[in-house]
Formats: C-alpha cells, structure tokens, sequence
C-alpha cells in the first residue's frame, strides 16, 4: 500500500486531485491522507484527513510516518488573499515548505511534488508567448504579486537544495491559471471578487452583450484542473528521481475564441453579441511549453477547449465541490 499526503487539500486544485487519486486508489494500492488548515466534507469522505498548518511545524506531528509521496499545494497566493499581508507569504509559502521538506527528510518519504506558480517567467510572454521550463525567471518587483512570486521562488531553490544534499527525489510543476469550477473565495487586490471568465460564463449564461477587451487575438494556454491531476498522478510513480514542468496544453485560445467557446457552451435561451472594445487592456497571452512532460511523465493532455469547458458545466450543475 502506497501512503500519499495531499497537502492544501482543501483547495479549489487539492479538493479536484483527491477525487482524482481516490477514484484511482486501487490502481496502486493508494491509502490516501490529507491535511489543510481548513476542513472539508467532500475531503474527508474520500481520505484520512487531518487538520494541519504547514507554517507550525508542531502540526505534522499527528501524521503518519509511513508516507510514500508528499503532494504539496499548501501554499498561499494573492487570489486568496483578503488585504494585504505579506507575512503570511514569508511564514506558509517559505516556512511551510521548510517544514514539509524536514517531514520528508525526518520520515524518508520517496518523493515530493510541489506546485511553482508561472509568474516567475511570465513577463518573457510579451515578446513571445511560449513559455519554456529552462528561462530564467523576471520579475517587476513593483508589482503587487512581486512578495509572493518571490517567496514562491524561495521556496523552489530551498527544494532544490534538499534535493541535492540529501536525494530527495523531487518534481516541481509551474501552474498558470488553472481552470476548474469551485466555490472558492477568490481576490484581486485584496478584495473578494468574481473571476473574469466566471463573469463571462454569467453573461453568456444570461445572454447578455459580452465585450472583447483589447487584442482579440491575443491567445492564451487554456489547463484544466484534471488534466493537472493527470501529471500529479504520473509523477507520483514514475521511476525518476527529478522532474521541472510546466502544466499546459500546449495550445494557445484566442480570447475571441474563449469568449465563442463560452457562449457555445453555456448560453440558454438567448444568445450573446460579442462587441470590441480595442481601446481596454489586453489580457495576458502564453503558451506553456510541455515538451518536458511529454517526454518524462508520458503526459498527454485529455481536454481541449470545449471539453474543458462541458466538463467545467458538469461540475458546475453537480456542485460536488
């Protein structure tokens, strides 16, 4: 029996990658564990679960110590920020991945998965938006997200040491947006918000005018969430000692053709007009380059645009989340 530990299960990705592994527990053998510092039903009618703070060290205590694989996404991000407090970025996302590394290291756990945000490397997408594992990470360090993208890369060349000193086998995953229907609490500039594309899901859903903001050419990488947990999953056996991916498709979506795919998907009666307004912002543009996880892990993605999007309305009208 393989022990794998979820951490930050609770979350809109974690609560997606238990379904994922306990609907394939037997493929493996899998005794699944969970741990965040908020409960959650749909988690723990699917895992032992365990309330945990990865920031106190105290905290992993109570875990088993016969774990096989460690899945870490107990991080926190300016989309779950309420205000403004960098510390929390220093003490979970720095500190936190401190602790879970000592656990790992202290109880001889295989391997350790853990999942590094894009904004190291996105700025590199304005002058071309492929976006490959091996650049070298930018950043505008007056931008808002800048402490937290920089804890994040703290955290990822701390990984890298104990991967190094003591033969951690290890895998890092660079998450762009990842698409999935939850219920969250999501942020922009410390405040609670309503995601753009869920914006646009209501107008279509509505049938209300829905406006093409800037560049609709622009195109952008469009992952679904289980398609993330596909890569969690393959890394979690495969006979490596070292992994870095960027999770994608590897195609990038006009936004004209995401605003289309939307109104196909989830218009009811009446059907939205789209209407340009060149003069606004241009939305961000990237393709991830995955080149690496084809070829390592055997990854191929399993929904396009569209599917993504009929499985996001599935979820949406089951509301398992």
């Amino acid at each position: 029996m393989k022990k794998i530990l979820i951490l930050g299960a609770s979350g809109a990705i974690g609560k997606y990658l238990v379904d994922y592994f306990y609907e394939k527990k037997q493929e493996f053998n899998i005794s699944l564990i969970t741990g965040d510092i908020k409960e959650c039903n749909f988690v723990e009618q699917r895992s032992d679960f365990f309330h945990l703070d990865v920031s106190k060290n105290g905290s992993f205590e109570q875990l088993p110590k016969d774990i096989y694989a460690v899945i870490d996404l107990a991080t926190t991000m300016p989309a779950r920020m309420v205000g403004y407090d960098p510390k929390q970025y220093i003490d979970i996302n720095i500190g936190g991945t401190y602790n879970v590394l000592e656990f790992c290291k202290s109880n001889n756990i295989d391997r350790l998965l853990f999942a590094q945000t894009f904004g190291d490397i996105l700025q590199h997408s304005e002058k071309d938006p492929l976006l490959k594992v091996d650049m070298i990470p930018i950043q505008d360090y007056s931008d808002n997200k800048s402490v937290y993208i920089t804890t994040m890369n703290t955290s990822v060349e701390l990984i890298k040491c104990y991967h190094a000193i003591f033969k951690m086998k290890t895998f890092l995953f660079r998450l762009p947006t990842i698409y999935n229907w939850d219920t969250n609490i999501y942020c922009e500039n410390g405040e609670a918000t309503t995601m753009a594309w869920r914006i646009l899901v209501e107008q279509a859903t509505k049938g209300e005018d829905i406006h093409v903001w800037g560049d609709p050419n622009r195109k952008k990488d469009m992952v679904y969430v289980k398609d993330l947990c596909q890569m969690f999953y393959k890394a979690c056996f495969i006979n490596r000692d070292w992994g870095f991916y960027n999770v994608g498709t590897g195609v990038g979506i006009s936004l004209l053709d995401q605003i289309k795919g939307i109104i196909e998907v989830f218009k009811e009666e009446n059907q939205s007009r789209i209407l340009f307004s060149p003069e606004m912002r241009n939305a961000p543009q990237y393709i991830m380059c995955i080149d690496e996880a084809k070829e390592e892990l055997g990854y191929e993605p399993l929904y396009n645009y569209i599917d993504m999007l009929k499985d996001m309305k599935k979820e949406r009208d089951l509301n398992r989340f």
